[in-house]
């Protein structure tokens, strides 16, 4: 333990290089460990002088890893992976209750299950949830975790059906009533064109000059519930807000990207039977949330999104 001391600047460099090579992206490494991008390339860099080898090959878009850095990547992981189930089995001596992590992102916890966790924990009470959050795409391995949700497209998708992805034009009750004197604006989330949106509202005279973008998604809908503008409601999300009337379509118009929600979950090892309830629970939530909705907007054809397979 001593050599392996000596041949790392510091245990901190290995969390370092887990992420940004499970990222390939130092950006997205940087906002998983709460730090600056600037401090990721430092410490990367300081890594691979320290052991001589080049990890990462830089370059846009990412950063790719070399044949000495996929070998790394290979042994954290699986050391990581060992050590943080080890630990899972000390917490649950400790207090009694199974650990199930989710893989999910930042806006489905906030805007989805926040508001219903009081319902989880009453059906689950000997469950504590734990989460890998991803703050962009949602992408990325699932190992290390009990329960993931992914997105791609069919048929290509690996896991458990939940819905096909579609977004609907939203906005807080009354913000179009009147709109607003100088038109409504648009809320994007940066990085991603708005014109598909902006096309679904023709004629309301939209700022196309004003629009507000956020970096995260969970402040685009926190903007919309605020009354700020108008947003592309993904429906795994917004389902919630919209039930309870916080959030309303602006028109009765959804796109469907082509791409399906699923659940990836985990089928063996110990408390296989508790994440495959857990797994049952996120889907029926979901997909009574969409059906739900489906009675309260017919117009918008929810409906079709609990079809599984069928495309675009």
């Amino acid at each position: 333990m001593n050599g392996l001391r000596r041949k790392l600047p510091s245990a901190n460099a290995l969390f370092v290089f887990e992420a940004a090579a499970r990222h390939e992206n130092f950006t997205r490494a940087a906002e998983e460990l709460n730090v600056t991008q600037p401090a990721v390339s430092r410490a990367l860099a300081g890594l691979e002088e320290h052991l001589g080898a080049q990890l990462f090959l830089r370059g846009k878009p990412g950063a790719r890893l070399t044949e000495s850095g996929e070998m790394l990547k290979t042994a954290v992981e699986s050391a990581f992976s060992q050590i943080d189930r080890v630990l899972h089995q000390i917490e649950e001596r400790r207090t009694g209750k199974v650990q199930v992590t989710l893989s999910v992102s930042t806006a489905f916890t906030t805007h989805w299950l926040m508001p219903r966790i009081s319902r989880f924990q009453a059906r689950f009470p000997d469950v504590d949830l734990r989460f890998q959050l991803i703050a962009g795409q949602v992408t990325g391995p699932t190992n290390g975790v009990d329960i993931a949700m992914r997105y791609g497209v069919v048929p290509d998708t690996a896991g458990r059906f939940v819905m096909r992805e579609s977004y609907v034009p939203v906005c807080a009750p009354g913000y179009l009533s009147p709109p607003p004197k100088d038109g409504p604006a648009l809320i994007r989330l940066e990085g991603e064109a708005s014109d598909e949106l902006a096309d679904l509202m023709v004629g309301m005279g939209l700022r196309r000059e004003a629009q507000l973008g956020f970096s995260d998604y969970s402040v685009v809908i926190q903007a919309a519930l605020l009354g700020q503008g108008i947003a592309a409601g993904w429906m795994n999300i917004v389902s919630h807000w919209m039930n309870e009337e916080q959030l309303v379509p602006a028109v009765s118009k959804q796109v469907c990207p082509g791409r399906e929600c699923r659940i990836l979950a985990r089928t063996n090892g110990d408390h296989a039977d508790v994440v495959q309830d857990v797994s049952t629970w996120l889907v029926s939530e979901i997909q009574s949330d969409l059906m739900a909705i489906a009675t309260r907007y017919p117009a918008l054809g929810v409906d079709a999104l609990l079809e599984p397979g069928t495309g675009k």
